[in-house]
């Protein structure tokens, strides 16, 4: 799972699984969807800070929250789907108030319950946190040199990991088309400067920009880089999909509905 700070936590391709007309609307109808994503995670963040200082003690790390911030917080599927339904509330409540659509309207209304829902569930099951973030790092930096590869198209990702083998969200693609007689070189787009909980980091490639698999057997050193070898890409294991809660914070004070 990735972590509430990094980015792209909730994108169009995700709203579309809801809606699958949202493109047209929002290019009819004059809205942004990025906007509308934005400002629903930015609502959201500052509703689970004040929970979290609010949960107090209960939250683990509460003595340090103010200064970490969200930067510990793991977005669930849950508050996943909360940030969803949100930003779809917030698409057709603009779509409504445009062209006064009824229609429009109990989109808005059928999204904003469910929004809603979402929120209880989140509060009720907890926020969870991990203790050792491994943030999504940014686009991999990549070096195309002279080699003896055949020509071909190269994908790649990396993600951070720790002393205990936990992997943290994967970078967005960079995607590369080798002429011919070339090799490449990857490295970290953030270089020696790793998260001070990572210890390395692990490459993901494919030639078709899906299915991308793990190509290293070992951590790869913060600082190092990674060629692609002369026999080329490897069938590794998949990506891990980001960290898993190490600790759920749940408010002592919230009743339990029957």
């Amino acid at each position: 799972m990735a972590l509430f700070t990094d980015s792209d936590n909730v994108t169009l391709q995700d709203l579309l699984q809801f809606e699958a007309s949202l493109v047209q609307i929002a290019s009819s109808h004059g809205i942004n969807v990025e906007t509308k994503i934005s400002l629903s995670i930015a609502a959201t963040a500052d509703k689970l800070l004040f929970w979290l200082l609010r949960a107090e003690m209960s939250d683990p790390q509460w003595v340090s929250r103010r200064m970490l911030g969200l930067s510990t917080v793991v977005v669930t599927p849950t508050l996943h789907r909360w940030l969803c339904f949100d930003s779809l509330a917030r698409f057709y409540s603009e779509a409504y108030y445009v062209q006064l659509n009824t229609r429009f309207e109990g989109k808005w209304t059928e999204y904003q319950t469910a929004a809603d829902k979402a929120v209880e569930m989140v509060l009720n099951a907890g926020i969870g946190i991990v203790y050792n973030p491994l943030p999504q790092p940014g686009l991999p930096l990549a070096s195309v040199q002279t080699g003896t590869l055949p020509a071909q198209a190269l994908f790649i990702q990396t993600a951070w990991v720790d002393r205990i083998g936990n992997e943290g969200a994967l970078s967005p693609v960079n995607g590369l088309v080798l002429a011919g007689a070339n090799n490449v070189a990857i490295q970290m787009a953030e270089g020696i400067n790793a998260p001070k909980t990572a210890v390395g980091w692990n490459i993901y490639a494919s030639a078709t920009g899906t299915d991308l698999t793990r190509q290293n057997t070992a951590a790869l050193a913060i600082g190092s880089t990674w060629q692609l070898p002369t026999s080329g890409l490897v069938s590794g294991p998949e990506p891990l999909g980001g960290q898993q809660p190490d600790y759920y914070v749940v408010d002592p004070r919230r009743s339990q509905r029957g």
